[in-house]
């Protein structure tokens, strides 16, 4: 077991509204091992507040959190040690990019793990091995981070997270500024690390074209509320997401589209662009 919500809640104090509950009695399991999950849901639902309780960034109002075995509540424990919690999950923020400071790619990426106390030989070896998993060369460890474009940014931010070497990587709308084509190949990147890894990825996004693609578990937030939990075909066949102020992916829109004004009688549920094409095709030669 990696991490379990027991009726979690989250609350605090807005100028505006005052106590603000920002989760509430969220009851969830995610396993170490071999997860994709998406996590959704309209701006102000709660998805980066649960996400900041997956690595103890902060802790719950009420109810408990278990990580790895350790038992978090609202008060801090000084027999944890958070940090080796924030080192089995690691939490990439929605702009990591603004993160990296250094003078060099390599030092960059070597700043975690030598806090935590990894000699600078073994910090130089897991800088190249996490720089290969987002798909960069050893070329780019001498270069400059701010010189890099900003995918190559997010890739290198990405691979100062991965030099830890979390079981659960947590990150908040990492395709956010890329274009449909960047999109594509972070996306890419992430499942193959999945794949290759057994890492459990974490994704928080509004992209549910890339939701129905990638993922095969999807959270839903909705007013602080888990409200989905399951298959992401079961989210998009059986619920009506408009209920959670969320969209459909596009080809479903454009297939139903199609079905209502033509009279047509498709499968709407085609995950690609390419799918969706040889549906149409199908429907009109009948």
């Amino acid at each position: 077991m990696g991490i379990r919500f027991n009726e979690v809640s989250y609350g605090y104090s807005s100028f505006a509204q005052g106590l603000y509950t920002a989760i509430k009695d969220i009851n969830l399991e995610i396993t170490e091992k071999n997860e994709f999950i998406a996590l959704v849901g309209h701006t102000g639902s709660g998805k980066s507040t649960l996400a900041k309780h997956m690595n103890a960034l902060i802790f719950p109002t009420s109810g408990t959190l278990e990580i790895f075995g350790h038992t978090i509540t609202n008060k801090r424990n000084k027999k944890i040690k958070y940090n080796d919690i924030r080192k089995k999950v690691g939490l990439v923020f929605q702009f990591p990019e603004y993160q990296l400071f250094e003078e060099t790619v390599e030092k960059d990426i070597m700043f975690g793990p030598m806090n935590f106390q990894i000699t600078k030989e073994e910090a130089k070896k897991l800088a190249k091995q996490s720089l290969k998993l987002v798909g960069l060369d050893d070329s780019y460890l001498s270069r400059n981070p701010y010189n890099l474009s900003g995918g190559e940014k997010k890739r290198v931010s990405i691979a100062g997270i991965l030099a830890m070497d979390p079981d659960i990587l947590v990150l908040d709308e990492p395709t956010s500024g890329l274009d449909p084509a960047g999109k594509r190949i972070l996306m890419d990147l992430f499942k193959n690390i999945n794949e290759t890894t057994g890492k459990t990825i974490i994704i928080i996004t509004h992209d549910m074209d890339l939701v129905y693609q990638y993922f095969n578990r999807v959270l839903v937030m909705n007013d602080g509320h888990l409200m989905f939990d399951g298959k992401t075909e079961a989210l998009f066949q059986k619920e009506d997401v408009t209920d959670y102020h969320l969209d459909y992916p596009n080809t479903i829109k454009v297939l139903k589209y199609l079905n209502q004004e033509l009279n047509l009688n498709m499968n709407v549920f085609q995950k690609t662009t390419a799918e969706a094409l040889a549906e149409i095709k199908r429907a009109v030669k009948l």
